[in-house]
């Protein structure tokens, strides 16, 4: 296709000189002219004349080459430019977010122990609780944001273990159901859809992983959730024949999240409006994205305001199992 393109551009360029060419060659072949006594000068002209036009259209043809090549060299310049600009922006985001995420319980801290030691403040149990938490905090934002950092240079070591899903959302039950009795929020877990009694639906999965990302969801759904609410967790079967995966949801009654936050709540350090009164680093949801990303699925959230969230998230089927 290539050459094919650089012959077509040759002709349009040398059209005029190659018609010439053609014109000459068909002098040659007359009878008149080859009985002529300047036929051997004017053939070896024609012949001359031959060999510079091809010449002269390779060197066009090397130019041209080149030239295209230079251009694909530079397009690839151009987006390796626009890949370290883009991670030198992150970088720079990165540092401006730790700073601001770290900076705001370190002053804290530090104002509450200049308190103590200028003696306007007694050093009492709630100020040191004060502290004690503050420092809880900033430790957990550390532990996060090097755990994300490795999932995200691919630095993190899974487990991957072939677990039934049965045996996936019976562990949820046995973790979170004894929690929830005397919390004053209704915990509910429907029963698995779309499996049928001889089914047995194997996923490749790492389940402290997995349950990582299922506390991380469900202790979300808790904070936002009022008293007398409801969280649900619901398990789907999707294709179980054919590229089948399984769906598990975690919804809530809470205050929902705004549509404008939406797009961003799985960002590190994002925060909605209605974060900012709960806590937290910010950086759960970051985590739980990745984990599910490492396990070829994908993870995602709908949600109105008032009307409470559903956070949901995939994993491959890897075998299905049917009893005859």
């Amino acid at each position: 296709m290539a050459k094919k393109i650089l012959q077509d551009n040759t002709r349009v360029l040398f059209d005029k000189e190659f018609d010439v060419l053609k014109v000459a060659k068909e002098k040659l072949n007359r009878e008149q002219v080859q009985k002529s006594a300047l036929y051997p000068e004017y053939k070896e002209l024609v012949e001359s004349y031959e060999k510079l036009l091809k010449v002269t259209a390779k060197i066009f043809k090397i130019s041209d080459i080149q030239g295209r090549v230079l251009k694909n060299h530079e397009s690839h310049l151009n987006k390796v430019n626009e890949n370290l600009r883009q991670l030198e922006e992150s970088r720079r985001q990165l540092v401006s977010d730790i700073s601001h995420e770290l900076g705001t319980p370190m002053t804290s801290i530090q104002g509450y122990l200049k308190a103590m030691l200028d003696n306007v403040i007694e050093p009492d149990r709630q100020y040191l609780n004060l502290i004690y938490d503050k420092t809880l905090l900033v430790n957990q934002l550390v532990e996060d944001l090097f755990e994300l950092s490795k999932l995200e240079a691919n630095q993190v070591s899974f487990n991957f273990k072939e677990v039934t899903i049965q045996d996936l959302m019976a562990n949820i039950t046995r973790k979170f159901a004894l929690d929830f009795k005397n919390s004053g929020i209704n915990f509910m877990i429907d029963p698995i859809e779309n499996l049928t009694p001889d089914n047995h639906i194997i996923m490749n999965v790492d389940p402290a992983r997995i349950d990582q990302v299922m506390v991380n969801l469900i202790n979300n759904a808790v904070k936002y959730t009022p008293t007398g609410g409801t969280i649900r967790i619901q398990c789907q079967i999707q294709n179980a024949e054919k590229d089948g995966e399984v769906i598990i949801k975690v919804i809530d009654s809470g205050s929902g999240i705004d549509e404008k936050s939406l797009p961003f709540v799985f960002d590190r350090f994002f925060k909605g409006t209605q974060s900012q009164k709960v806590g937290g680093t910010g950086l759960g949801l970051a985590i739980a994205k990745q984990i599910i990303i490492k396990h070829g699925g994908y993870i995602g959230v709908d949600s109105m305001v008032n009307k409470g969230s559903t956070f949901y998230f995939s994993l491959p089927i890897s075998v299905q199992h049917k009893s005859y």
